[in-house]
């Protein structure tokens, strides 16, 4: 899987462009020295990309999705936010080990693209602390205020699953993965 410039995962696999991402229309023809003309890009052409993922590797028979990390660093999700409310609404987001920075910049590890009331970066962070196998909010470095459970967040604060977050105009609810009924360390 691979992320567009937008913050889309996609399988380049099966598409050679973000298949969530608005398509290119057809561009007027460009006029050239010597009265002729050449299009600035063709119709059919594909966009740039990023470089392709590796395959899921098999593993005793099973296949193994990939992980964030990259080769050596696999981290396996520990949870999902999902947006219930905002721009973004029905998209959700991996969460991984430690910490996950929300915002809107493609670079945050849970990227509400679609919220300009979001802050590009660091709006909060929602870390899981494996060896209490907890999750907790923080506030973000930047002016924006997050909210749990409508509550204004200023400090650390334990979250549980379907504790609601509020980040700009979006809400997102925690879906934990790791909990008491399984562990990834066990």
């Amino acid at each position: 899987m691979i992320r567009c410039a937008e913050g889309h995962f996609y399988d380049p696999a099966k598409h050679h462009d973000c298949p969530w991402c608005p398509k290119p229309v057809e561009m007027a023809a460009a006029p050239i020295p010597g009265g002729k003309t050449t299009p600035l890009r063709p119709i059919d052409a594909p966009l740039p990309q990023a470089p392709a993922a590796p395959a899921p590797a098999p593993v005793g028979g099973k296949t193994v999705p990939l992980m964030r990390g990259g080769p050596g660093k696999a981290e396996p999700v520990v949870g999902w936010l999902v947006c219930l409310e905002g721009p973004d609404r029905g998209q959700d987001f991996r969460l991984h080990s430690e910490k996950n920075f929300i915002g809107r910049s493609a670079a945050m590890d849970v990227c509400i693209a679609g919220d300009e009331s979001v802050s590009r970066d660091k709006h909060a962070t929602l870390t899981f602390e494996p060896k209490k196998q907890s999750f907790w909010l923080i506030p973000g470095d930047s002016s924006g205020l997050v909210y749990l459970n409508g509550e204004v967040v200023h400090a650390p604060l334990q979250i549980s699953g379907g504790d609601l977050i509020e980040v700009g105009k979006s809400k997102l609810v925690l879906t934990p993965f790791v909990g008491e009924n399984f562990r990834w360390d066990a």
